[in-house]
C-alpha cells in the first residue's frame, strides 16, 4: 500500500467578492522508474534521479498555503486578495498532470487515456458528489422556491463540470448580479481543469505522436511540446487581455482565459529536466522569492484588480518560481514542508470542496451574526475535511475502484457485496432524480394584486404592524418566486425594443396631450408601476426611457455588466435628444444612489454625486416642463436571501445608515428648486430607522434595492397625493 510519500498532490482554487474557486488536489503513485529510449533500441529503464524527487513536500505546503488564503478570504474578507489561491492551484495542476503524462510516455511509449480518467474519476469524483448531494439536500431543507430551484441547477451543471460556464451567465445578467450567492459557487474552477484535462492529454498524445514520426522517441520528444505549450500560453493571454477589456466577468470563469496558468504550470514539467540544473544553493532563493511573491499578491491585489490578466501574473509567477527551485530537491523551505503545513495540503481538497457551502448555508440560518458564521463554519470545515479525507477521499483513492479485473479472477457474489455495490448506484440516481425534478418544477402561479392603501397613517400603522411580527404572514408576491420576477417586457432596457447601442428611443406619431417620461437606471424602472397607475388613468402617456444600469446623472458610470457601461453615454444622449425633441409635460427621474464613475476610479464622493445630478438637471432637463425625483428605496437586506425556512420576520429588517441620509438630504437639494420637486419616499419603508421586508402582506423589495411592482401600486394614492400639488388641478 503506498505511503503519504507516494503521493503527489495537486491543484485548484479562488474568492469569494469574486466568483469563487476550489483545490482539485491529485495526489498519484510516483514511479520508481522513468525509461529512455533510443531509436531502433528497447526501452531501458532508469532509475530517477535527484532532480526527479519521488515527493514534493513543498508543492503539498503550496497547495495548504492556497487553500487557507481562499477560505479566509472567503470567511473573514481577509487577506483581500486571498482568492489568488486559485491560479496557485491551476499552475500546480498543470505541472503535476503533465508531469505524470510524460512520465508515463517515457515509461512504456504511450499515454493511455483509460488510465488516466480512471485516476481523475477515483480522485475528483466520490467526494465532489458527496459534497454536491450534502449540499443540495441541506438547500432543499433550507431555502424555498426558486432558491431551491437555482441550487439545483448549479448542482446538475457542477455534476456535468460546466460551473464556471453557469456562473459567467449569471454573472453577466444584470438582474442576477446582486442575488444570493450560490452554494455551490466554488466548483467552477474544478470545472476549468476537467475541461483543461480533456483537450490536454489529447493535444499532448497528438504531438508527442507527430514527434515520434519524426523519429523523436521518449526523453527528446518531451522538447516538442514546449513550443506548443508556448503557443496555447501566449494566445491565452492575449485571448483574456481582450476579455478582460470587453467581458470581464466572463473572463474571470473563462476556460480560454484561464488556460495560460495551467500552461504555465505544464512547461514547468516540460522543462524540469532543465530546471534540475539549477545550482543548489540557487534552489532556496528561488523558492523563498516565489514565496515572497505570493504574500504580496494576496495583499496587494483586490477585486478590483483586472483578473485573471494581468492581476494573475504575479501569483502564477510566483508559484513557478518555488516549483521550479524545487525540482532538484528543496532545502530550507520550513514554511512549506512541515509536518502540520503538509497534512493542510493532505485535506485541502475537502478542506475547500465543503468550507464554501457551510459559509453559505450556515450564514442563511445566523443572518445577524457575522462572528459566530465565521467560526462555525471554519470549525464545521476542519471537522467534515477531516471525516471525508480520511473515511472518503483516501480510501477511495487507494482502492480498486474502476481498475479493471483481471481475466480469470473469481468474483463472491454475497448478499453484503451486492448490497455494497449497488447501495451507492441507487442513492446517486435517487439524488439526481430528485435535482432534475426541482430543476425544471414550474414557478408557482402568481397571486392577485394587492389593494393599495388610503393614506400615510394606515401605511404607517401597517408598518408597525411588520415591525412587530413574529411569524411570516401569507406574502404577495411569494417569497419563493421573487427570483423569477422581472420588470415588463421592455422596462428596463432602454426603450423597447431592447436597445442597442443607446440610440432607439424614439416614439413615431404625434406628440400626445400629456406626455410623462421616466429616466434612471432600474430604480426607475422598479417605479414604473407606480407612475403609469397614477398617471395613465388620467390620459397621460408614460414613456419608458430607463435602462437598467445606466443612471441618468452627468458622469460616466460603470455597471457591473460592461455592454451596459459601453451601452450608457450613447442611451444618454439619446434620451437628451427626445426631451429636447418632445418637450414632455413631466419628466420622473430616479436613480441608486450607489454608483461607479469611471473618471474617480470607483464610487465618487457625496460631492462629486451631487454635483453629476446637478448637471443632468441643468443641462438636460431644461426642455421639460416639470421635473419630479423619486427617492430611492432604502437598500436593505435580500429577501432571497433573509426568507428561509428558519427565519423570522426580524431576520429580515434592515436598518436607514447615515450614507443613505446624506445621499437623501443632497437629492433633496438637487432636484427641490424651482420648477423641479423631490418627493421622499423614507416613510413609505421605514419607521424610527427601521425597515422591514413586508408591509400589509406585499413584499417590499424583490432584492436588495428595488421595489417590487406589488408594493409599487400599493403606494400609488401617497404618489398622488404628492403629485397633486405639482400638476394642479387637470384639465378637462
Amino acid at each position: 500500500m503506498p505511503t503519504g510519500r507516494d503521493r503527489w498532490p495537486g491543484c485548484a482554487g479562488p474568492p469569494l467578492d469574486r466568483p469563487s474557486a476550489m483545490p482539485h488536489l491529485m495526489r498519484e503513485t510516483d514511479r520508481a522508474t522513468s525509461l529512455r529510449t533510443v531509436p531502433g533500441e528497447p526501452f531501458v529503464a532508469r532509475q530517477p534521479t535527484a532532480a526527479r524527487p519521488r515527493f514534493r513536500p513543498d508543492i503539498q505546503g503550496l497547495r495548504a498555503f492556497a487553500v487557507v488564503v481562499v477560505i479566509l478570504e472567503h470567511v473573514l474578507g481577509r487577506p483581500a486578495g486571498g482568492f489568488v489561491g486559485v491560479d496557485v492551484f491551476f499552475v500546480i495542476s498543470g505541472f503535476l498532470i503533465t508531469s505524470l503524462l510524460l512520465d508515463e510516455h517515457d515509461r512504456v511509449g504511450r499515454i493511455s487515456f483509460a488510465n488516466f480518467y480512471r485516476r481523475r474519476a477515483r480522485r475528483i469524483l466520490p467526494l465532489a458528489m458527496l459534497v454536491l448531494g450534502c449540499t443540495f439536500l441541506a438547500s432543499s431543507l433550507l431555502f424555498i422556491g426558486d432558491r431551491v430551484r437555482s441550487t439545483a441547477w448549479d448542482t446538475i451543471w457542477s455534476a456535468l463540470f460546466a460551473a464556471n460556464w453557469r456562473f459567467a451567465s449569471t454573472g453577466t445578467d444584470y438582474w442576477q448580479t446582486d442575488g444570493p450567492v450560490s452554494p455551490l459557487r466554488h466548483y467552477w474552477s474544478l470545472a476549468v481543469e476537467e475541461q483543461f484535462y480533456l483537450v490536454w492529454p489529447v493535444l499532448l498524445v497528438v504531438v508527442l505522436g507527430l514527434a515520434a514520426r519524426r523519429g523523436r522517441y521518449g526523453s527528446s520528444a518531451r522538447w516538442v511540446t514546449g513550443p506548443v505549450l508556448g503557443a496555447v500560453v501566449l494566445g491565452s493571454v492575449l485571448f483574456a487581455l481582450w476579455e478582460v477589456e470587453h467581458r470581464p466577468t466572463v473572463a474571470y470563469f473563462s476556460t480560454f482565459s484561464r488556460a495560460w496558468e495551467l500552461g504555465v504550470g505544464a512547461l514547468l514539467a516540460v522543462l524540469a529536466p532543465l530546471l534540475a540544473r539549477i545550482p543548489a544553493p540557487a534552489r532556496p532563493a528561488y523558492q523563498w522569492l516565489g514565496l515572497a511573491g505570493l504574500v504580496v499578491s494576496v495583499l496587494a491585489i483586490t477585486a478590483e484588480s483586472p483578473f485573471p490578466v494581468p492581476g494573475a501574473l504575479l501569483a502564477v509567477i510566483s508559484t513557478g518560481l518555488v516549483i521550479a527551485g524545487g525540482v532538484g530537491g528543496q532545502r530550507l523551505m520550513f514554511p512549506l514542508t512541515n509536518r502540520v503545513v503538509r497534512y493542510v495540503g493532505d485535506i485541502s481538497y475537502s478542506l475547500y470542496l465543503w468550507h464554501f457551502p457551510l459559509l453559505i448555508l450556515i450564514g442563511a440560518v445566523i443572518p445577524a451574526g457575522p462572528t459566530a458564521v465565521a467560526v462555525l463554519t471554519l470549525g464545521g470545515t476542519v471537522l467534515l475535511s477531516v471525516l471525508s479525507y480520511h473515511f472518503v477521499e483516501d480510501p477511495v483513492r487507494r482502492s480498486a475502484w474502476l481498475e479493471r479485473r483481471q481475466p480469470g479472477t473469481p468474483t463472491r457474489r454475497t448478499r453484503a457485496t451486492v448490497v455494497r455495490r449497488w447501495a451507492a448506484p441507487v442513492a446517486v440516481l435517487s439524488l439526481v432524480a430528485a435535482v432534475v425534478v426541482t430543476a425544471t418544477r414550474p414557478p408557482a402561479p402568481q397571486p392577485p394584486e394587492t389593494v393599495a392603501i388610503t393614506s400615510q397613517d394606515e401605511l404607517t400603522a401597517q408598518i408597525a404592524t411588520a415591525l412587530a411580527a413574529d411569524d411570516w404572514p401569507v406574502l404577495t408576491p411569494p417569497p419563493g418566486e421573487l427570483g423569477s420576477l422581472r420588470f415588463t417586457d421592455g422596462d428596463g432596457q432602454g426603450c423597447r425594443p431592447a436597445i442597442r447601442d443607446g440610440n432607439d428611443c424614439a416614439v413615431t406619431g404625434p406628440r400626445p396631450r400629456r406626455l410623462a417620461v421616466v429616466v434612471g437606471d432600474s430604480i426607475a424602472s422598479a417605479w414604473l408601476p407606480l407612475v403609469r397607475r397614477s398617471l395613465e388613468p388620467a390620459g397621460w402617456m408614460v414613456q419608458d426611457l430607463t435602462y437598467a444600469g445606466c443612471p441618468f446623472l452627468a458622469a460616466d458610470t460603470v455597471s457591473p455588466i460592461e455592454r451596459i457601461t459601453r451601452a450608457c453615454p450613447g442611451h444618454r444622449r439619446t434620451v437628451r435628444a427626445f426631451i429636447e425633441d418632445r418637450r414632455p409635460d413631466l419628466v420622473v427621474v430616479s436613480n441608486a444612489y450607489h454608483q461607479r464613475f469611471a473618471d474617480v476610479g470607483g464610487r465618487p464622493s457625496l460631492p462629486d454625486w451631487e454635483r453629476a445630478a446637478h448637471l443632468a438637471r441643468e443641462q438636460w432637463l431644461a426642455s421639460a416642463a416639470k421635473v419630479i425625483a423619486l427617492q430611492p428605496p432604502p437598500s436593505g437586506k435580500d429577501p432571497k436571501s433573509c426568507i428561509t425556512r428558519v427565519s423570522t420576520p426580524e431576520d429580515c429588517v434592515s436598518r436607514l445608515d447615515a450614507e443613505y441620509r446624506s445621499y437623501a438630504e443632497a437629492d433633496r437639494r438637487v432636484w427641490g428648486g424651482q420648477g423641479t420637486w423631490h418627493i421622499a419616499t423614507t416613510d413609505w419603508f421605514c419607521q424610527a430607522g427601521r425597515c422591514p421586508i413586508f408591509v400589509g402582506g406585499v413584499v417590499v423589495r424583490r432584492d436588495g434595492n428595488h421595489v417590487t411592482a406589488e408594493y409599487a401600486r400599493k403606494l400609488t394614492p401617497l404618489f398622488d397625493e404628492a403629485l397633486a400639488p405639482i400638476l394642479g388641478k387637470p384639465e378637462d
